[in-house]
């Protein structure tokens, strides 16, 4: 009885033997193929450079042993080979596009590093440009000015190290500029690069066949049906016979897409639809809606929350003018307008009428005016560099009603006549990095009951403002601005609060409430006859769209600019760039008025 226990774990041990044998095998060969794995996963090869590489040599090696690679795997001796063959051909192949004609190369097993082989890399000597001939064949050759204008904007000069993707970059770009005037159907007749390998040099040639030259033809238009072909001549630059001229006619298209009048516009000029060298420009576009309604909702720390509406129709009364009026109303103001604005003449040159009604509630200050009043405006480009100058004259009501001091209320009926030039030369409109801004004005002024004293009822304004951006680097930047005004006058009585000076707030100076800096009338503050701001900040970019500042605020407006006494204020703000420019959040610290303030503003568009 006591022995079949025995007998029971004798068998069971006997039976569980072959088992355990065969785990154990199994748990042997699962290691046996890991250590393999282990081994196969091996990179393929690594890089020994002998000497230090340019960084646009170590960026394309990188690339070509990353492809290699990637084909690696578990692969057998032969595939091996070929690899290896492979990414030996495809370095001499890279290297060569950098202009390295002689390098040296060893392929060894890598015994004690991380991969399976190692390069030993000797880059040699780097091919540079030791000569460069361009010549001109066609109506071109005629022309001895513009070839030296040609040859002085060839890209690859001589003793720069020669790149093969830089000489194609240059013979494209040479023939490009060709192209971009006159010569429509220029091409490169020949070119070539001798290089030496001994002597590690390269030299360049260019031939370039300009062809004809070409003028503008007629102007063929397709997709109207509201408007007339007029209409469109307005934005053309050229007349019949004018040089043909590629910027232009991209400027041509990029004026019409703009206009409220088309939705698409593509505007072409085929050389093999010429006669007799005359090239005409076809430009095919679809007509924009003629009535369009917008609205925007927006948030500042300045005045609140804010609501705009806005209605556009650009067929008025038969005739392409463009109505556009709306409504729009904050905590510190309330405006409805109407502007008609003309068709843009040839020269750029556009002109509107305009009727204004605004009320205003500003540190104590309390405003009413209605105005009516045409103005001139004119926007050309040259060298990248964008002028804006704009001619109004104007008449205006304005009461004004200063809460702490009934005595200073007034009332102004006022003619004036305002001139301002902008020069823009930044390198973006919405988000620069560098470049400067430039905005200067001026004003005449005449009292209604001035007529009668001319001289002590009227008033003459200056202004002006300069923003420079300066790159530190990719991702730091300083911001320095500067303000200035001044209003001659012998009584601001009959100066209109619109051509008086306050500031404080987002832009201005910040740590202070919105124009609370200026005249002080008991409570209140109302505007002054002389401004001056100057702001300095440290822009660091942390991220792509994310970045830190720091910031120094000094500025007033006061009646005697002589005595003025700048207000200072400086903190730390957040910046959040997006494709409307950087957003702002800044903590400011405003040492006459001791305290801090939060400084943010928001604006969306429907």
């Amino acid at each position: 009885m006591q022995s079949g226990p025995d007998l029971h774990w004798g068998d069971a041990t006997t039976i569980a033997t072959p088992t355990l044998r065969l785990r154990a095998l199994t748990l042997l060969l699962l290691l046996l193929l890991t250590f393999t794995a282990a081994g196969a996963e091996r990179p393929l090869a690594r890089l020994a450079v002998k000497e230090k590489a340019p960084a646009e040599v170590t960026a394309l090696l990188d690339r070509t042993l990353q492809s290699a690679a990637t084909e690696a795997g578990p692969i057998d001796r032969e595939e091996e080979e070929r690899l290896l063959r492979l990414l030996r051909a495809d370095t001499i192949e890279v290297l060569a596009t950098e202009g390295y004609f002689s390098p040296t190369m060893t392929i060894v097993p890598d015994n004690d590093g991380p991969s399976r082989y190692v390069v030993d890399l000797a880059l040699g000597p780097r091919t540079k440009v030791s000569q460069v001939d361009i010549t001109f064949t066609g109506a071109i050759a005629d022309q001895p000015a513009r070839q030296r204008e040609l040859r002085a904007a060839w890209e690859l000069h001589v003793g720069e190290p020669f790149r093969n993707s830089q000489w194609s970059n240059a013979k494209t770009r040479l023939l490009n500029r060709v192209r971009s005037r006159d010569y429509a159907t220029a091409r490169i007749a020949d070119s070539s690069a001798d290089v030496d390998v001994e002597a590690a040099t390269a030299k360049l040639r260019v031939a370039i066949d300009s062809g004809p030259a070409y003028t503008i033809g007629e102007l063929q238009v397709k997709g109207l049906s509201r408007f007339d072909r007029g209409l469109v001549q307005r934005y053309s630059p050229f007349k019949v016979g004018d040089p043909y001229d590629a910027d232009k006619l991209l400027a041509f298209q990029s004026a019409l897409q703009r206009s409220p009048y088309f939705s698409t516009v593509v505007v072409d000029a085929d050389p093999e639809q010429a006669i007799d060298h005359q090239l005409p420009i076809v430009v095919d576009l679809k007509e924009a809606k003629t009535k369009r309604v917008s609205v925007g909702v927006g948030y500042s720390t300045d005045a609140g929350f804010r609501g705009e509406m806005s209605y556009r129709q650009t067929l008025l009364f038969g005739f392409p003018y463009t109505l556009h009026s709306g409504i729009g109303l904050d905590k510190t103001r309330g405006v409805a307008y109407a502007d008609i604005l003309l068709p843009p003449k040839p020269d750029g040159e556009q002109d509107s009428l305009g009727a204004l009604y605004e009320r205003t509630n500003i540190q104590g200050v309390r405003t009413r005016r209605w105005a009516v009043g045409a103005q001139r405006a004119n926007s050309r480009t040259a060298d990248r560099v964008t002028y804006d100058t704009t001619l109004a004259v104007n008449f205006q009501r304005e009461t004004t009603t200063v809460a702490s001091d009934p005595t200073a209320d007034t009332a102004n009926d006022v003619v004036s006549g305002t001139f301002s030039w902008t020069r823009r030369d930044v390198d973006s409109i919405t988000n620069p990095t560098r470049g400067t801004l430039l905005t200067l004005s001026g004003t005449v002024g005449l009292r209604r009951s001035g007529l009668t004293e001319l001289l002590n009822q009227t008033f003459e304004r200056g202004y002006g403002r300069l923003v420079y951006y300066w790159p530190l680097s990719p991702r730091d930047q300083v911001i320095l601005r500067a303000e200035a005004g001044h209003v001659v006058v012998d009584d601001p009585r009959i100066v209109p609060n619109e051509f008086l000076f306050r500031t404080g707030g987002v832009g201005t100076v910040r740590g202070y409430a919105y124009q609370s800096l200026g005249t002080r009338v008991g409570t209140a503050t109302t505007g002054s006859t002389s401004l001056l701001v100057g702001s300095a900040e440290y822009l660091r970019w942390l991220t792509q769209e994310w970045g830190a500042a720091i910031f120094f605020d000094a500025g007033n407006a006061s009646d005697d600019w002589r005595h003025m006494s700048l207000a200072r204020g400086y903190g730390v703000g957040a910046r959040w760039r997006t494709i409307a420019g950087p957003l702002a959040l800044d903590l400011a610290y405003g040492e006459q008025a001791r305290a801090l303030r939060l400084h943010f503003s928001i604006a969306i568009a429907f």
